[in-house]
């Protein structure tokens, strides 16, 4: 489908995603994720510059579990892309697309692999792209990677995490054409699943490397502004 065809179809995606602001309730429990800012970058690489930080912000989502309970889980991301990600999981929370754990990383010791192996959805983490000495867009808090283990990553003869199998048909799994896929899109966002080497998970978004002011340091969840 091409971009101008769907653009009008991910509109109406959107104001769907919006209606959960005032949905009753999800029958079951919520469990949450309850950092502060500074824990959730604490242990950071000495190497990432002040500016960065200073640009990311701790956002609360809601999601639906593949134990089929609602959670909340926290992400870290630049501020400039922190209401691309709360309208998408919006939509993921109402259309109930499973999602194995959303926590930042710092809770993972800053470790991609440990992460991919924990099924973790994740946005910011100061690292370089695996096996390169470039900086990977995650280090600027601009991608984010969701459900590693039904979107594995495959570089050469490898794939991330290991033993990781791709199947559309498997909840929590993305396509193309996917509601999922499509807003992230539509909202000017890369998918790794069209790339020569498929990394399905992965999501980024090319904006200029810049120092922002005044960033508020936490996006809490729209249910409760």
């Amino acid at each position: 489908m091409e971009y101008s065809g769907y653009k009008g179809y991910a509109r109406r995606v959107i104001c769907l995603a919006l209606l959960v602001c005032t949905m009753p309730a999800f029958s079951g429990s919520i469990e949450y994720t309850d950092l502060t800012f500074n824990e959730s970058i604490d242990g950071v690489s000495e190497e990432c510059p002040q500016w960065i930080l200073n640009n990311q912000v701790l956002i609360d989502v809601l999601y639906f579990g593949f134990d089929e309970q609602i959670h909340r889980g926290q992400l870290v991301a630049d501020a400039r892309v922190a209401g691309d990600l709360q309208i998408v999981f919006m939509l993921i929370l109402v259309i109930r697309f499973p999602l194995g754990s959303v926590v930042p990383i710092s809770q993972l010791d800053w470790d991609d692999f440990e992460s991919m192996r924990q099924n973790n959805t994740s946005a910011f983490n100061y690292r370089n792209v695996p096996f390169s000495d470039r900086l990977s867009n995650h280090a600027y808090g601009l991608a984010i990677d969701i459900n590693p283990v039904q979107n594995p990553y495959y570089t050469g003869q490898q794939v991330f995490p290991e033993g990781a199998v791709y199947d559309p048909s498997t909840p929590g799994t993305l396509y193309d054409g996917h509601l999922v896929v499509l807003l992230f899109k539509m909202l000017g966002w890369r998918w790794g699943g069209d790339w020569y080497e498929k990394d399905y998970q992965h999501f980024d978004k090319q904006l200029e490397e810049i120092a922002l002011q005044d960033v508020q340091n936490h996006y809490p969840w729209p249910l409760e502004r």
